[in-house]
């Protein structure tokens, strides 16, 4: 059993990356946070201004002229009466020229009345509606954000991070799209806009085929050492366990492969189980690089008692485990011990007793160790929301759990190096197009400090700092859009 105080005094900069191995704390783009400062992107099918039609109004009369340009240069000067001007009697030239001043006039009006009437017939074609402006859109003030109808009812969510070599920060969140598909939502600091993926239309490009159960849990984590890895895993037919994975691509655009839960390897989860999945980051010193940190899972297994399994052999590990509520919420996260990266301890969250019971473990997980209870569980009293439980670590050495009552509300407990905090509800900062007084069905969270929670089957991100973990700022909408075949 890990005991008070047993992680250590670390004197490291607030955000310190510990998924690439450095040391530089990572700035989040104020651009990013206040969502204001991205491009306006300018329709490019709008007609030209009426400068255009000015412009060639402008040069019709010496157009026109140039057509008699056979004519010789009039002499400038003065005239003497009774002399030929360009071989013709002076009253002959005069009445030409009036006539040529009106046909010029003439055809001048009946242009212009022409391009009149031509702007007034087609008519600037107008840019696609906005979410608000669409047919049944919520009245003036309230949001209608893009993609709500393509979240799965009761979809899960999982979120992972990472930070490339050249200090780009990706982020990721995972769910379950209307259709059933598995979907992914990415950000990244150089675009600095969500886009959505669906992971099951990529992987049916090669010929393997995603059965997600309606609801289906998700649990992810992305890994850097030695390269980028991301593995997600959920529930097919049947609740087994299947595991898909892609690398060296943080677009996750490409390398999609299954793993080999769900290939070679078959886990059956109980009726309603929730999951969890992480492969701590552990460094990049040498024992880092030969003793990678295992992954591992947390499900409910037979009879609904908790399980951990390795990925060395995917086998139950064995761990005293009392019985636990069907379908309740389990966590995992680690963090640095004694100021030494590459000392990583390992915590398993589940509800046990009407509690939420912690246990321990180390870098390689040979052995579980009953911890504290950290207070109690989630209530289920009510069967509108199922619990379910979000656990991460941050700045390397502090842990958040939050969880999703059956009410719709949040409990967070932190762990401070020391001790972990009684369990409270976040205070959501009032923002412009933050849910008011929200309901939850689902979280999740990553170690930059983000959260992200299922309203009104809108996914939503908040961001909290460490100084003050209870306090979350609003950030915007996550989309979900369909992003087609």
């Amino acid at each position: 059993m890990y005991q008070s105080g047993r992680y250590g005094h670390s004197d490291l900069p607030e955000a310190v990356d510990y998924r690439t191995g450095d040391n530089f704390p990572e700035a989040v783009p104020s651009d990013y946070r206040s969502g204001h400062n991205f491009p306006e992107v300018v329709p490019s099918d709008y007609p030209q201004a009426a400068q255009g039609n000015l412009e060639e109004n402008k040069y019709l009369a010496p157009g026109f002229t140039t057509q008699h340009g056979d004519y010789p240069t009039p002499t400038v000067g003065p005239q003497e009466p009774g002399r030929r001007i360009l071989g013709l009697q002076r009253r002959t030239f005069i009445i030409l020229a009036v006539i040529c001043a009106v046909v010029v006039v003439a055809l001048g009006v009946g242009l212009g009345v022409g391009l009149s009437a031509s702007t007034h017939s087609d008519p600037a074609p107008s840019p696609s509606p906005s979410p608000t402006s669409a047919p049944n859109a919520p009245p003036q003030g309230e949001s209608n954000p893009p993609g709500m109808t393509n979240l799965f009812q009761g979809s899960s969510l999982a979120a992972t991070n990472y930070t490339d070599a050249a200090g780009i920060i990706h982020l990721y969140v995972f769910f379950q799209a209307a259709n059933k598909e598995l979907l992914a939502s990415k950000w990244d600091s150089q675009n600095k806009a969500w886009t959505t993926l669906s992971i099951s239309k990529a992987l049916a490009n090669t010929g393997i085929t995603l059965e997600l159960i309606p609801a289906s849990p998700i649990a992810a984590y992305t890994y850097t050492n030695p390269t980028f890895q991301t593995r997600v895993y959920f529930l097919t037919k049947g609740n087994s366990i299947r595991e898909i994975m892609t690398s060296e691509d943080p677009s996750l655009t490409t390398g999609w492969k299954q793993g080999r839960l769900g290939g070679d390897k078959l886990i059956t989860a109980s009726e309603g189980s929730k999951l969890a999945a992480l492969r701590p980051h552990c460094g990049t010193s040498r024992n880092c690089q030969v003793n990678y940190p295992w992954i591992a899972i947390a499900y409910q297994g037979d009879g609904g008692v908790m399980a951990v399994s390795r990925a060395d052999g995917w086998e139950p590990m064995e761990i005293r485990f009392d019985q636990t509520t069907a379908g309740a919420p389990v966590g995992l996260s680690s963090v640095m011990r004694k100021g030494n990266i590459t000392d990583i301890g390992w915590s398993l969250f589940y509800e046990e007793g009407g509690d939420l019971q912690e246990f321990n473990s180390e870098l390689l997980v040979t052995k579980w160790t009953r911890g504290p209870s950290i207070g109690p569980a989630a209530s289920t009293t009510s069967s509108t929301t199922t619990p379910n439980m979000a656990s991460f670590s941050y700045d390397l050495v502090n842990m958040m759990v939050v969880t999703v009552d059956g009410e719709g509300g949040l409990g967070v407990r932190t762990w401070d190096t020391k001790s972990w905090s009684t369990v409270e509800p976040p205070n959501l900062l009032p923002a412009a197009q933050a849910p008011t007084n929200p309901h939850f069905t689902a979280i999740a969270g990553h170690p930059r400090r983000r959260l992200y929670g299922v309203v009104n089957g809108t996914i939503h991100e908040w961001e909290f700092s460490s100084l003050s973990p209870l306090q979350w700022s609003y950030i915007g909408n996550v989309s979900t859009d369909d992003p087609g075949p």
